[in-house]
Formats: structure tokens, C-alpha cells, sequence
């Protein structure tokens, strides 16, 4: 691998709002969906800074199928929401009493769903917390849940804020731990721990605010504390920086569709990269 070759490269940049952007997910090398926080509606906007609005819901997360559903977290009613392309919105699934965070669709079409109980602090856990990955089927049924390591006591998360199945079946998990240091999860699907990214030894603070996967495996993860775009091995190795603060600016959320990288910040700014490897 030349590290050299891994490049982002800025195309545009525009403004969304003025608040932090929660949530990006593009449908295509032109448009991206838009979650910004404490927002109630999902936006649409493009490369020309043309937006639209979608359906009023409460959002955590969002993914978009390769039948142009969209998938939706909607932690007020404790629920993943299915919107068709004709507008149409379905309860998949109640994840009552847990709220659900993250979600991402499965390399078998399925989809993962990050979960979270009420019971203690966000980043405190006690003997009755609850924190997992679910895997389930796109009509709801759980195939299976990723909370404990192999020896069935010791707990996986904290709080898993985000979820993106790779392409070689792993899956990486944005774990909120403290207010300092954070960390990635690289697990196996069949639930083995793999590795734990805590960002680079020099960094005092490492807070991963998002993740997304390109098509040789390697994995990119967005630090919004740094301003900082790291790249990892498949293994979760460190690789090299992508962007700096010179390039992006408090990065909150991420989207990569074939070779546009969608970068949004803390600010409502969202910047449009070409990402070559």
C-alpha cells in the first residue's frame, strides 16, 4: 500500500445552519442527507448547496438502502423507522425500553443498530446497563447482539454512539468512554474483539465522532476534538492522517459514497472531498 496515493481533496464547501451536523448519509456522488442537532427534520442538499427538506422525525442516525429506503433511528418514540421513496413511514421494530443511536446497513442487506439504556449516566455503567450492537433482519428480527467479549462478562461498550459494517465483514464501533479519550471497536461478525483505536500517543484528548469504511477495508474516522481525519489498516492500525485543522475544522459527521467523502462540523459547515486510494 502507498500511503502516498490515500489523498482527499476539497471540491466544495458550504453551510448548513449554524449548529452541529449530526448525521450525513449520501444517496449518491451528488447529494448527501442531513441531520443537524436537535433538529427535527431530515434535510436534503448537493454539491450546488441546493437543499430540501424530508419527513419531521427525531433522529439519531439514518442509512440509506440499496432499494432507496431509509432507515431511521428515531430515539424519541425508542423505534427504527422505515420511509419508503414514495414517503410512506413504518415502525420496523421497538427498541423499547433502549434507545437506539447508530445504525448502518449489513454487508447481507440487514441492518446493525447501536443501543443504549436510560438507567445510568450516558458514559457511567452499572450491573443493569445496557450496551450493544444489534444485528437485525430489515423486518425487524433480531439475528443476533454484540454486548459482552468471548468470555461473556466483560462489557464491549460504554456507550456505542455509531456502527459501519466494513467490507470485510468486520465491524467498527464509535465508543464514547470518557469526556477525554474515546475509542473505535473493531469487531469480527462473529462478535471476537479484534482491536481498540484510542487515537495517537502524543494526542491528549481522541473523540471519534464518526466512521466510514472505503472499498480496500481501510477505515476512516473522524476526531472532532483534533479536527483531525485518521486512517486505519483493516486491523485498525494507524495509517496516516487524511485532513488536518488546515483542511477541516471540528468534524462531527461523514458520508462516503464510491470517492466523494462528505465531511460535516460542529459549526453546520459541510465540506465535499474526491477521496482517492
Amino acid at each position: 500500500m502507498d500511503l502516498d496515493d490515500v489523498t482527499a481533496s476539497g471540491t466544495e464547501t458550504f453551510q448548513y445552519g449554524d449548529k452541529l451536523l449530526q448525521v450525513l448519509e449520501a444517496v449518491n456522488d451528488d447529494a448527501c442527507l442531513v441531520v443537524s442537532l436537535d433538529s427535527n427534520c431530515i434535510g436534503k442538499v448537493n454539491k450546488r448547496n441546493k437543499k430540501t427538506k424530508k419527513k419531521n422525525i427525531t433522529v439519531n442516525s439514518l442509512c440509506v438502502t440499496g432499494s432507496r429506503d431509509l432507515y431511521v433511528t428515531d430515539y424519541k418514540n425508542k423505534s427504527n423507522v422505515r420511509l419508503s421513496p414514495s414517503g410512506s413511514v413504518s415502525t420496523v421494530l421497538s427498541t423499547a425500553p433502549l434507545e437506539p443511536g447508530g445504525i448502518c446497513q449489513s454487508i447481507e442487506k440487514e441492518l446493525l443498530v447501536s443501543l443504549m439504556d436510560e438507567n445510568s449516566e450516558p458514559l457511567q455503567l452499572n450491573p443493569q446497563s445496557q450496551r450493544l450492537v444489534r444485528h437485525v433482519t430489515l423486518t425487524g428480527d433480531v439475528i443476533r447482539e454484540y454486548e459482552y467479549q468471548e468470555d461473556g462478562k466483560t462489557r464491549l461498550f460504554t456507550l456505542p454512539w455509531r456502527v459501519r459494517q466494513n467490507g470485510n465483514n468486520d465491524i467498527c464501533v464509535v465508543n464514547l468512554t470518557n469526556d477525554d479519550i474515546s475509542e473505535l471497536v473493531i469487531l469480527s461478525f462473529s462478535g471476537c474483539l479484534k482491536s481498540v483505536y484510542r487515537g495517537q500517543n502524543h494526542m491528549k484528548h481522541f473523540t471519534p465522532s464518526d466512521v466510514v469504511c472505503d472499498s480496500g477495508y481501510k477505515i476512516i474516522v473522524s476526531d472532532i476534538d483534533n479536527s483531525h481525519i485518521h486512517v486505519l489498516s483493516p486491523a485498525g492500525e494507524f495509517l496516516k492522517y487524511l485532513l488536518n485543522e488546515n483542511e477541516v475544522t471540528r468534524p462531527s459527521a461523514m458520508s462516503l459514497y464510491k470517492s466523494t467523502l462528505w465531511v460535516g462540523n460542529k459549526r453546520g459547515y459541510i465540506h465535499v472531498f474526491q477521496y482517492d486510494t
